[in-house]
């Protein structure tokens, strides 16, 4: 019994990581630097970043005072894949209303689901966080993404920052996008219950017949 429980951690641990959490942020003002200054120092984004794991798509916005959802709305659109019109095809909000994803239908944006959005006081940073699967599954396409943030809260009127500066968006080339099928997980999982048993087989002593 002790054994299937070990089985049971270990597979919750390996899916858990599997999903992750972004251990290495690529800087995508890196060539084209964002102007830090030119907006409210709580909406002032001062650096921009992306990070990929097999499942799930981070982007964080370092601004230059701690974020104000109860003035501000942070925002995150994103072309995925790149092309197909001039409006993004999905767009990640944080607002005082709450974060959430929302998908452009050709003439409004409509909800599709909340979605987990950190906040990292040491870099006074946002993080917010989407899956693949939420954004229509994988692909071996480019992603345009860029970054606006607007006064008033659960506001779309006004921008005070935008990143990049001017109309363009970010390129993220499709190297920097894990190309995984689903069935990675699931084959994962089996292949770590099966060297769990063969371990067990050859490491745990089988049950002793009794003394005659």
């Amino acid at each position: 019994m002790k054994f299937w429980i070990v089985i049971f951690l270990a597979l919750a641990l390996a899916l858990g990581s599997a999903q992750g959490q972004p251990t290495a942020w690529i800087q995508l003002d890196d060539s084209r630097p964002e102007d830090a200054g030119d907006g409210p120092a709580a909406a002032d984004m001062v650096d921009l970043y992306f990070s990929p794991t097999a499942t799930h798509m981070f982007f964080r916005e370092d601004l230059a005072a701690l974020p104000d959802v109860g003035n501000y709305t942070y925002t995150v659109y994103v072309d995925f894949p790149r092309g197909g019109g001039p409006v993004p095809d999905f767009r990640l909000v944080h607002s005082e209303s709450g974060s959430y994803l929302e998908q452009w239908d050709g003439t409004a944006w409509t909800f599709v689901e909340p979605i987990n959005v950190t906040l990292d006081p040491t870099n006074t940073s946002l993080i917010f966080e989407v899956s693949y699967a939420s954004l229509g599954g994988f692909n071996d396409n480019h992603m345009d993404a860029h970054f606006e943030n607007y006064d008033g809260a659960s506001s779309f009127q006004d921008p005070v920052d935008r990143a990049p500066n001017g109309n363009q968006p970010y390129r993220v080339h499709k190297r920097a996008i894990p190309n995984l099928p689903w069935p990675v997980l699931p084959a994962f999982a089996g292949g770590l219950i099966v060297s769990l048993l063969v371990l067990r087989r050859r490491f745990l002593p089988g049950k002793q017949d009794p003394p005659s």
